[in-house]
């Protein structure tokens, strides 16, 4: 059963922003965009102009500097280094001309260059962070004059300053990180490295930062991209736009951009901005780099060497190796590669505690007068009705492997691949004891106690109270890769790219294929139970008795039901497709610096969910479940998780017995009679044939619910247009942008109809009784006859 949907929309944003830098130093003036010159040779005078080119080299680091700053004294004439490092002057005078370099943190450098007309003058500049020139010695009383000090330099600091320069020149707001700036990132998740940025908010799963929310916006509004192309995701996100970043290593990348503010290139789905995370490339270095690195990870409150208990059944060590390693390979000047790769094995925790306050966020369910359910109250005066306490634990294991290619196939033009993929296999186990109170008398309860109701004199053993111990075991492992291939022409008069990408992600959930129930549960019901001595943590005394006041310990597994155990296996696929291009040119209008740029993209995203629950009701070898008073038959006991129950509990709580949900599921595999749907007996077909319908129409319907998908197709086309003023101190940026989306969904589809039976016509067959007479319903109309009962007959009612 499918639903189809397009919706069409088109956007049209005129985006200007204004940017007004006062920068003192002459070499840090006019910020821009350009790669290369903002000025062409002028038609007037070409024979009187020549062009000068050339790379901006940093000696200390031994790399070349993107986006470095050059000025030619006594001129309007600006340029800035791409990403390898070139830069290119046009309609420069022809006579010697100063050329000043500029970087953040390193010194300017200022060189002599000569200028033939028509003819292109090279000149490449090394920058570095201490001056050459000796100090001035000492004349009489002379003061000394010390020669220009810089505190110089750490991988953290070049990364800094990478980071800062990029700001510096950008003409929308921006923040620019280094991978490297904070070291190794030794679980490899950009989250880790994005979350020191200002107005960037991680969302946290399991103690990983997962996904990005900017200003206030929600993380489906905030577009993640790699190399201008956008990201797959398929962790758990529906059919949502949320991008996980828990499937891609920031290890195979050179820098993360934040924009905060959007320009005619924006996407209209960027609310508050976007992230773009830029691959290495291999023409950052002038020579090959390599770097390797191995190290032990261990969470503070977990140090062991040995195995020990958890995440699943089987023990595994808490303290494991890592490693990453990265090479950066300039082969020759116009081709070099870059290989990046690391591996992680992170075993960590969580313990919890949930604390469910009656008249603070949380409904009653009765009025003041009440004498049974949660009564009413005010918030002035809460009370504690449930508590839970949860040991989860989980092992994550990533691996990532990054390879780029640079080619420069002519001067003006650059062939770039890139290649990222990300593997992430993750075993959890979920435990939780809960307590739920469920029958307060009014004023039995104040903010340091609730007292539960006693049971009624009608049925004194039965309280009202219930405690379940709960386990969700799961093993899920998924991919994600990020391929595309970029053309650049960087011309002396226009400047043009194009560019394919293809990012691909899967997520695939498993539990019983690996030989456990993914959830189970055993309860115990009936129970009175009572919380004292409460601050603002949890009940320092939890007291159950049975409705007869008789003790009865919550730690101990032997005094619950085995209730039910679910087998919930899930897929999740994400592709997202694209291509896009612009073309700029720059020239001056009345001496004035204009840029103009058009540029356009289609993308098509799409979401593909499958899933099933398929649920295992304990009924036990007398086909009779029950969870008050619990007998041999069905305590819990048998599938007690041995090892994993001598920890000692989290928050002051004892060892609790946990269930192992390997053998629940051994248990289920030896004695599938025990749970529902039962195997039919002579004496009573008919209630298990019912009882397996019922089951398997539940599967069924579950299985629809969780089926989804999702099409994204997004035209854009964009025209900007930029603008300088007073020596580049006063810039505008301005534009158009149309953007188009069609989608296409495919959903549950719940038509009560398609169980009519009609006709060779196709008319509703009416419903009659057994004299032929057509039934009508509450409104007078005809009953349809259905082609399936809405229940399933049992003797003495219905089995819904």
């Amino acid at each position: 059963m499918t639903l189809a949907a397009s919706v069409r929309s088109l956007a049209l944003a005129a985006v200007v922003a204004v940017v007004a830098t006062a920068l003192a130093p002459a070499h840090a003036q006019s910020p821009a965009t350009s790669a290369t010159s903002r000025s062409a040779p002028t038609p007037a005078a070409p024979a009187a102009t020549g062009m000068i080119e050339g790379r901006v080299f940093d000696a200390a680091r031994g790399e070349f500097l993107p986006r470095a700053h050059l000025t030619i004294e006594g001129t309007t004439l600006e340029a800035f280094t791409d990403e390898s490092g070139q830069y290119r002057f046009t309609g420069v005078p022809a006579r010697a001309v100063r050329v000043k370099a500029f970087f953040t943190g390193l010194l300017p450098q200022t060189i002599t260059v000569n200028v033939t007309p028509g003819l292109t003058a090279t000149q490449d500049i090394t920058l570095s962070a201490s001056a050459t020139a000796p100090a001035k010695t000492r004349a009489g009383d002379e003061a000394i004059k010390l020669a220009e000090f810089v505190v110089g330099t750490s991988k953290e600091m070049d990364g800094a300053a990478i980071a800062i320069n990029e700001q510096r020149f950008a003409r929308n707001m921006i923040n620019v990180v280094a991978a490297d700036e904070f070291g190794t990132v030794v679980d490899g998740t950009p989250g880790e490295v994005m979350k020191f940025l200002p107005g960037i908010t991680m969302d946290y799963s399991a103690g990983e930062a997962r996904t990005v929310s900017m200003n206030g916006v929600p993380s489906a509004n905030v577009p993640i991209t790699v190399g201008g192309f956008d990201l797959a995701s398929a962790a758990g996100n529906g059919t949502s736009r949320v991008t996980n970043l828990d499937q891609f290593s920031v290890n195979s990348i050179s820098r993360i951009e934040v924009h905060h503010s959007p320009t005619p290139e924006s996407p209209g789905s960027a609310l508050a901005g976007s992230v773009n995370m830029v691959p290495r490339s291999a023409f950052e270095r002038s020579r090959p780099s390599y770097s390797y690195s191995g190290f032990l990870m261990m969470k503070d409150g977990d140090r062991h060497f040995n195995k020990t208990a958890g995440p699943l059944d089987e023990p595994m060590r808490k303290v494991t190796p890592g490693y990453n390693f990265s090479a950066v390979v300039p082969l020759t000047k116009r081709f070099g590669f870059t290989l990046s790769g690391n591996y992680a094995d992170q075993y960590s925790y969580e313990d919890i505690v949930t604390s469910t306050w009656r008249g603070n966020g949380q409904a009653t369910n009765v009025g003041a007068a009440a004498t049974n359910g949660l009564p009413f109250t005010t918030p002035d005066k809460p009370y504690l009705s449930d508590f839970v306490v949860r040991d989860s634990t989980r092992d994550n294991r990533t691996a990532s492997m990054a390879f780029t290619a640079d080619f420069k196939a002519t001067p003006n033009d650059t062939l770039s691949a890139s290649f990222q993929y990300t593997f992430i296999g993750v075993k959890h186990n979920n435990r939780t004891l809960s307590f739920f109170v469920n029958r307060v008398l009014p004023g039995d309860w104040g903010p340091t106690y609730t007292r539960g109701a006693p049971a009624l004199a009608a049925n004194p053993t039965v309280g009202f109270g219930e405690i379940r111990v709960q386990g969700a075991a799961q093993d899920w492992y998924g991919t994600t890769d990020a391929t595309s291939l970029v053309w650049r022409h960087n011309g002396p008069l226009w400047k043009a790219d194009v560019g394919a990408g293809y990012s691909g992600a899967g997520l695939h959930i498993r539990d019983v294929d690996k030989g456990w129930f993914g959830n189970s549960q055993a309860r115990r019901t009936g129970v009175v139970v009572s919380f004292d001595d409460i601050f603002y943590l949890r009940p320092n005394k939890i007291t159950v008795t049975d409705g007869a006041g008789a003790p009865i310990d919550p730690y101990d597994l032997n005094n619950y039901a085995l209730a039910n155990a679910d087998d919930h296996p899930r897929e999740s696929y994400d592709d997202k497709r694209s291509i896009n291009g612009s073309l700029r040119r720059d020239f001056r209008l009345r001496e004035i610096p204009v840029s103009v740029k058009f540029g356009g993209e289609v993308k098509s995203l799409s979401r593909d969910l499958r899933g099933q629950t398929v649920p295992y009701n304990f009924y036990g070898a007398d086909k009779a479940a029950t969870t008050t008073p619990v007998t041999g038959d069905d305590a819990a006991g048998r599938v007690l998780d041995v090892p994993f129950s001598q920890r000692v509990g989290s928050y002051g709580f004892p060892k609790i017995q946990w269930i192992d949900n390997n053998k629940f599921y051994d248990l289920y595999k030896t004695n599938p009679e025990y749970f529902q749907p039962y195997t039919a007996t002579a004496s009573d077909p008919l209630t298990a044939r019912n009882f397996a319908d019922a089951n398997q129409n539940s599967i069924y319907r579950n299985a629809v619910g969780l089926s989804k998908f999702a099409r994204e197709t997004i035209s854009s086309a964009y025209l900007r247009l930029d603008a300088a003023f007073f020596n580049r101190r006063l810039q505008f940026v301005g534009g158009l942008r149309g953007e188009q989306t069609n989608v296409r969904g495919e959903g549950p589809l719940t038509d009560p109809t398609r169980n009519f039976l009609r006709d060779s016509a196709g008319n509703i067959v009416p419903l009659r009784n057994a004299a032929g007479v057509i039934l009508l319903n509450n409104q007078g109309k005809a009953q349809p006859t259905l082609i399936e009962p809405a229940t399933f007959a049992v003797t003495g009612g219905t089995l819904n």
